[in-house]
């Protein structure tokens, strides 16, 4: 049909041009650098280091924050890995015990030698109490893990030990790399708490 004298033709809409009834998707993770404040703008940067406004309304009701929340609930240790697991693509805090180290030979031999001549040399008195402590704390080959509190995301695979791999957005990629360097391995069982969705869940 062609277009008549008073009647214009519809601009076409090609496959490549956004028109009306095209449909849009966004998954997009940012950390904020700031409020703007000449127009209370959200000035955010995206994982490609560009750098975006948001209005507050915005990111207040459609953006998912890794950190904050309003109400607390206790879990146990399953129930926090399955929570974990379960929550793929979505930003969140995740607070866990890192894997343990091994200590060298020679250090764990250094260690124990300590021990050995502080309970020899020890007065008959602070003997039992030597030995008490020792029972209490024995000396192990293995250096325990630490606390690490992670602000990020995950997609949801896990490796053949169980361990989720977590984005840590407080660190800074390196792009001139092919894969993501921010990647933390986390074991699931280790959890100690958790931010999703507005909620605190913490281990019972």
């Amino acid at each position: 049909m062609t277009a008549t004298k008073n009647k214009p033709a519809v601009p076409v809409q090609t496959p490549s041009t956004i028109g009306k009834g095209t449909i849009l998707s966004e998954t997009s993770f940012y950390v904020v650098q700031g409020i703007n404040p000449t127009n209370g703008m959200v000035d955010v940067k995206d994982d490609y280091g560009h750098e975006i406004g948001l209005s507050k309304k915005y990111a207040e009701e459609i953006c998912v924050s890794a950190d904050l929340w309003l109400t607390e609930e206790k879990k146990s240790m399953t129930e926090l890995a399955e929570l974990f697991i379960s929550s793929p693509r979505i930003a969140m805090t995740v607070a866990y015990f890192t894997k343990p180290t091994e200590k060298t030979k020679k250090d764990y031999e250094h260690e124990k030698k300590a021990k050995i001549d502080e309970i020899l040399n020890a007065t008959l008195a602070n003997t039992a109490n030597l030995l008490s402590e020792l029972i209490e704390n024995p000396l192990t080959k293995w250096i325990p893990g630490h606390l690490r509190v992670m602000k990020g995301r995950h997609y949801g695979h896990v490796d053949e030990l169980g361990r989720i791999h977590f984005i840590d957005m407080e660190l800074t990629r390196d792009t001139s790399k092919d894969y993501d360097t921010r990647s933390r391995q986390v074991d699931p069982r280790t959890i100690q708490w958790l931010i999703i969705n507005k909620v605190k869940y913490t281990l019972k």
